[in-house]
């Protein structure tokens, strides 16, 4: 070998091991991360990272089963909540290139019957402005088991919250409606399209639609994050879902879907739709109940993640946002974690903060009182000082800030990069 070849072979070998030293070091700063969290009760689940193509990082922390102390495992299917909502529009798209169904199709021409339906469009149930609403029933009714078409007829019941494309709200049951209308349009099942367009394009061999009496093998219960630790998730039958929160997945299938969608196994028109050009990324989120999930990735695979959870917790943001920062070298924003100090009697008088709250936007919420504690709508608040609170939903200090007479006027809700204020009303 002439010197010059021995010092191109060098520099090959040194470029090489900088490199794996990077993804070594990322790796590292990765654990170490998560792990506090895990640790404290407040992550369970799996993460997967990778640089360049490469998976870099994968771990499972927490309990799938609290039960029985069963841990979580790489090849643990938890729920990936919204993130299903990418996959009926995946399928979608798919139904539209073959002529089966086409945007501006009335919802009538697939379910006579519903109401309005003659006003609701295929792409208005797509971009959420048919005004169905997002939950169309009382919490107790979505644990029971329900058929598409039998959901659809609980849709059916309910009132439109606009007039269709007037609008946009956010609607998990306008996407139920809309699996069913590819059901009557293709002739399968939404199991079945699941499969076909989504699923065996990425070779995702793991993932499956919920189905209320089969037994899913590896599957992850829910659970939540409590100021006393670990506590079940109310039950559901995620059926009320199908088509917007249904699927079960795996990280290594997630990360598969993620990688198909940017190499275009799904078509430019997907990828393209999807692409942010400000960050370059593919993204897609979802939380439902006791589960999230997040998946995003570089146009050129420079670096991806997945973070799937089965504990509904505000520090699962946190983690996520610190993954994307460590693999792009920064400095994580949120530097550690601290456990809240709970104060269980630092708030004598519960009543004086109950009624109603409104936000600018004119949303709303309910502070309520169950078994001696305050409420935020389902949110559970745990006193940490006076007229103070903390929550581990979205991990928010709730501050209830006074008049000069001493009267609630308004509460400070402060999460992790956002900031919002409620007015009493």
């Amino acid at each position: 070998m002439n010197k010059s070849k021995a010092i191109i072979v060098v520099l090959c070998l040194f470029l090489f091991s900088q490199t794996a030293l990077a993804q070594t070091s990322k790796a590292k700063q990765i654990d170490a991360y998560i792990t506090p969290f895990a640790k404290a009760n407040q992550f369970s689940g799996v993460v997967l990272a990778s640089e360049n193509g490469k998976v870099i990082y994968e771990k499972a922390f927490g309990l799938a089963n609290a039960d029985f102390k069963i841990p979580n495992q790489l090849n643990t299917r938890i729920g990936i909540a919204s993130v299903t909502k990418l996959m009926t529009v995946i399928i979608l798209t798919r139904l539209i290139e073959e002529k089966k169904i086409a945007p501006e199709d009335k919802l009538s021409k697939y379910i006579p019957d519903f109401p309005n339906g003659e006003k609701i469009t295929v792409q208005m149930l797509r971009s959420h402005r048919s005004g169905i609403l997002h939950r169309v029933m009382p919490p107790e009714q979505e644990t029971v088991p329900y058929t598409s078409a039998e959901f659809v007829e609980r849709v059916k019941q309910s009132k439109l919250a606009f007039e269709p494309g007037a609008q946009r709200l956010y609607s998990s049951g306008g996407y139920a409606v809309l699996a069913r209308a590819m059901e009557i349009a293709s002739g399968k099942s939404y199991a079945q399209l699941l499969q076909q367009y989504v699923f065996d394009p990425a070779g995702m061999k793991d993932s499956l639609d919920f189905d209320s009496y089969a037994i899913m093998d590896r599957r992850a219960q829910d659970y939540l994050a409590d100021a006393g630790g670990t506590i079940n998730a109310s039950l559901k039958d995620y059926s009320f879902l199908v088509g917007a929160g249904s699927v079960f997945s795996t990280a290594p299938d997630v990360h598969k879907f993620s990688e198909a969608i940017i190499s275009g196994k799904y078509g430019e028109r997907v990828k393209t739709d999807w692409l942010s050009p400000e960050t370059n990324t593919i993204s897609g989120s979802g939380s439902t109940n006791g589960h999230r999930s997040y998946f995003e990735i570089e146009k050129d695979k420079k670096y991806s993640y997945v973070m799937l959870a089965n504990m509904g917790s505000g520090a699962f943001d946190i983690i996520s946002t610190s993954v994307r920062e460590i693999l792009l070298g920064k400095e994580p924003t949120v530097k550690n974690f601290t456990a809240p100090k709970i104060v269980p009697d630092a708030n004598k008088d519960l009543n004086e903060f109950l009624g109603r709250y409104e936000r600018e936007d004119t949303s709303s919420i309910q502070m309520v009182i169950r078994n001696n504690m305050l409420y935020a709508g389902d949110i559970k608040l745990n006193s940490t000082g006076a007229d103070r609170f903390f929550e581990f939903k979205f991990f928010g200090e709730v501050t209830f800030v006074r008049d000069a007479s001493g009267k609630i006027k308004h509460v400070e809700w402060a999460s992790p990069g956002l900031k919002s204020i409620w007015i009493k009303k």
